[in-house]
C-alpha cells in the first residue's frame, strides 16, 4: 500500500458545547494546554493524566503524548462507542452531542509543528510513534477501515498527532449526528470567516 499524505482523512472528536472555544481560539489546543480551561471533557480522564504526564513520543523530543492534538484515522472510532455507552462518565447515547472534526494528514504536516504517527492507541503503554511519513503504509488499515473492530481495537485507535495547537483553519468538514446539531455547528460557523463543510454522518455513529 502506497498512501499518500493528502488522501487520508484524520478525525477529532470533541462534544459541540466545547466547539464556540474551540472557535474563539482559533483551533485546537493540546490536553496539556486545556488542562486550566476545564473543557467538557468526552474521553477517560485517568488516560489523559497518563498521557500528559506519563507517556512519552520518542520520536518528539520525548514530548507528551498530551502535549500534541490528537485525531484519528477514522470516524466511529471505538473510543466514541465507549463514550456513547457512558463508560467515561457522561450519560448513555451523548454521541448525539459529539462532532467529528475532519481534516487531513498533509495538512497536518503542513503546519510546520511536530508531528507523529502511532502504531495503535497512543494512551497505551505498547504504541509506537514515528515521525516518517512511510509509517503511514505500516498502519492496519483493514482494523482502521473495519466495521467490527473486535480484537483489533488498538490497531484501529491508531493516532496522527500535531504538537501543541491545530488551527480551524485546517478542517475542511464537520460530521454531526443529527440535523439539531448540525444547525447549532452551522449557526456558530455564520460569524466565521473559514466554513467547513457541515453534514449529517449517521455512519460516523453508533
Amino acid at each position: 500500500m502506497n498512501l499518500r499524505p493528502e488522501q487520508i482523512l484524520i478525525y477529532h472528536i470533541t462534544d459541540v458545547a466545547n466547539l464556540p472555544g474551540v472557535l474563539a481560539e482559533g483551533g485546537l489546543h493540546s490536553d496539556v494546554a486545556m488542562a486550566q480551561r476545564k473543557p467538557t471533557v468526552i474521553g477517560y480522564t485517568h488516560i489523559k493524566e497518563r498521557r500528559m504526564k506519563e507517556l512519552r513520543v520518542g520520536c518528539c523530543g520525548g514530548r507528551f503524548v498530551g502535549e500534541f492534538v490528537p485525531f484519528y484515522y477514522c470516524a466511529r472510532s471505538p473510543m466514541l462507542y465507549v463514550i456513547n455507552r457512558g463508560n467515561t462518565g457522561l450519560p448513555s447515547g451523548c454521541q448525539r452531542s459529539i462532532v467529528h472534526l475532519v481534516s487531513t494528514v498533509a495538512v497536518g504536516i503542513g503546519l510546520n509543528r511536530s508531528w507523529a504517527i502511532s502504531d495503535g492507541n497512543a494512551g497505551a503503554a505498547y504504541a509506537s510513534f514515528s515521525a516518517d511519513v512511510e509509517a503511514l503504509n505500516e498502519l492496519d488499515w483493514e482494523a482502521i477501515r473495519a466495521t467490527d473492530w473486535r480484537g483489533r481495537t488498538g490497531q484501529k485507535m491508531a493516532e496522527f498527532l500535531v504538537a501543541d495547537f491545530f488551527p480551524w483553519t485546517g478542517f475542511h468538514a464537520v460530521g454531526c449526528h443529527n440535523s439539531g446539531v448540525a444547525k447549532q455547528v452551522q449557526d456558530l460557523l455564520n460569524s466565521q470567516q473559514h466554513r467547513p463543510a457541515v453534514a449529517v454522518e449517521p455512519g460516523w455513529y453508533y
